[in-house]
């Protein structure tokens, strides 16, 4: 039987079918990814996510924020059976969104380069993508990002892997920090990770899952969420 980690590392992305909203279960969780080269549907975002689209400085960066925006909108209103440009969000202390009217439906955003994912679920769920790419003071970031554990099994890989090392703790540590609604300020270094043999999060509190994976080339990706998900649905979303 093919495990979770297994479909994670060789799933297909594939469109959604027509029932996949209707049958998200309290054990599954549902991953888009979403292609951000694609024209945003402006015209389901808010007033807020307008103004916060135009604080980005350039038009590309503008767009991705968009089409991130607007995708999780259209995606989210399937589930809830309604329209995209009627959904309100609340947000936590350090900004984790939320469906005002269906506390039931728990979702995660981040987006990286040209790429976006999306993870929905009946329980919480922290998600991050980022682009592989080399990192400027990557010793500084290092130490002040990463647990001494994590910094000691850095000096193991080459010097010319470091870069997507951090990266991949970079994602776990921020996927779990936005499954439990925390500021990633000041929290980094202390969520402590090991990736090898397998992924594991040495956090305080309930268990977790953590899951990471390559979504599509040149970008890596974490999932963090509770213990009893034991089905992913991969979908894309164009």
């Amino acid at each position: 039987m093919e495990t979770v980690e297994n479909h994670l590392s060789s799933g297909t992305w594939i469109p959604p079918t027509a029932d996949c909203y209707t049958t998200l279960g309290q054990t599954t969780l549902d991953l888009w990814r979403i292609p951000l080269n694609q024209a945003a549907q402006v015209d389901v975002l808010s007033a807020d996510e307008l103004t916060r689209r135009d604080r980005y400085r350039f038009e590309a960066d503008q767009r991705k924020f968009a089409v991130a925006r607007s995708s999780l909108r259209c995606i989210l209103a399937s589930y809830a059976q309604t329209r995209p440009a009627e959904l309100t969000f609340d947000y936590g202390p350090h900004g984790k969104p939320a469906l005002h009217n269906d506390r039931s439906l728990q979702f995660n955003l981040s987006h990286s380069g040209e790429y976006a994912l999306c993870g929905v679920a009946r329980q919480v769920v922290g998600i991050d993508i980022e682009q592989l790419r080399a990192i400027t003071h990557l010793d500084g970031m290092i130490q002040r990002c990463l647990a001494p554990s994590e910094q000691q099994a850095l000096t193991k890989i080459a010097q010319t892997e470091q870069s997507t090392g951090f990266l991949t703790y970079w994602t776990c540590k921020e996927a779990y920090l936005k499954a439990t609604g925390q500021g990633i300020i000041n929290h980094l270094a202390s969520v402590e990770v090991d990736l090898a043999p397998s992924p594991k999060l040495n956090v305080p509190g309930q268990p977790w899952q953590l899951k990471v994976f390559a979504p599509c080339d040149g970008y890596t990706a974490a999932v963090v969420v509770p213990t009893n998900i034991n089905q992913i649905r991969l979908w894309t979303f164009i």
